[in-house]
C-alpha cells in the first residue's frame, strides 16, 4: 500500500512541475517568492509578447510587401505615363487625309489614310501578282507608319515631287499603268498628282 501511495504521489508531483513548468528552466527559483506561484503567469506573459512581436513582424512583412507591389504599380504607370507623353508618329505628320492609287496590268494597289482629329483610320488593298491582300485598322497603321513618315511633303510640292516621294516610300514599281496620289494638309491646303 505504501508503494501505491508513493507511487501516487511521485505522478501528482511530476504532473505539477511538469504543469508548472512548461519545460522551461528560467533560472528563477518559484519556492522562494514567497510561496506564490508566478512562473505560470510569467511564461504565459512571455508567450504573449512573442507572439505580438511575431504579429508585428508578420504586419511589417506585409507592410514591405504591399510597398514593393505599390513601387511595381507605380513603376508600371509610370512607364505608360513616358509612353502617353511620346509623340504618336501620326501626330508629326502634317497630313490629314492620304491616298493613293497604282493600277497595274496584274491588280491594283490602294491606300487610304485619314488622322481624323488624332484617331486614325487607314485601310490598304494590293491585288497585284494575282494575290488578294487587305488590311485595316492598327495592321494597316503599322504597316503605313515608315511610308508616310518617310514624305516630305508639303502644298507647295510639285506633282513630280509627289509622285516620285510616293513611289519611293511605298516602293512601287513604276511600270504601272495609272499612278494617282491626293493629299489634304492639316492646314487645309490640297495637292493632287497623276501620271498614266
Amino acid at each position: 500500500m505504501k508503494r501505491t501511495i508513493l507511487s501516487t504521489a511521485t505522478i501528482g508531483l511530476a504532473l505539477t512541475l511538469a504543469a508548472c513548468g512548461n519545460g522551461e528552466n528560467n533560472g528563477e527559483n518559484t519556492a522562494g517568492n514567497g510561496g506564490n506561484d508566478n512562473t505560470e503567469t510569467e511564461v504565459n506573459v512571455n508567450n504573449n509578447e512573442e507572439a505580438n512581436d511575431a504579429d508585428e513582424n508578420n504586419t511589417a512583412a506585409d507592410d514591405n510587401e504591399e510597398t514593393v507591389e505599390n513601387d511595381e504599380t507605380n513603376a508600371g504607370n509610370d512607364e505608360e505615363t513616358e509612353n502617353n507623353e511620346e509623340t504618336a508618329w501620326y501626330e508629326d505628320l502634317n497630313i490629314d487625309e492620304f491616298e493613293l492609287d497604282a493600277e497595274y496590268g496584274d491588280g491594283e494597289y490602294e491606300v487610304e489614310y485619314e488622322y481624323n482629329d488624332g484617331s486614325p483610320e487607314a485601310e490598304i488593298e494590293d491585288s497585284r501578282d494575282g494575290e488578294e491582300i487587305e488590311m485595316e485598322g492598327q495592321e494597316a497603321l503599322d504597316e503605313l507608319e515608315p511610308m508616310l513618315t518617310e514624305l516630305d511633303l508639303d502644298a507647295e510640292s510639285s506633282e513630280d515631287e509627289v509622285l516620285e516621294q510616293s513611289i519611293e516610300a511605298f516602293n512601287l514599281e513604276e511600270d504601272y499603268d495609272e499612278l494617282e496620289v491626293e493629299i489634304e494638309f492639316l492646314d487645309d491646303d490640297e495637292v493632287e498628282a497623276e501620271d498614266e
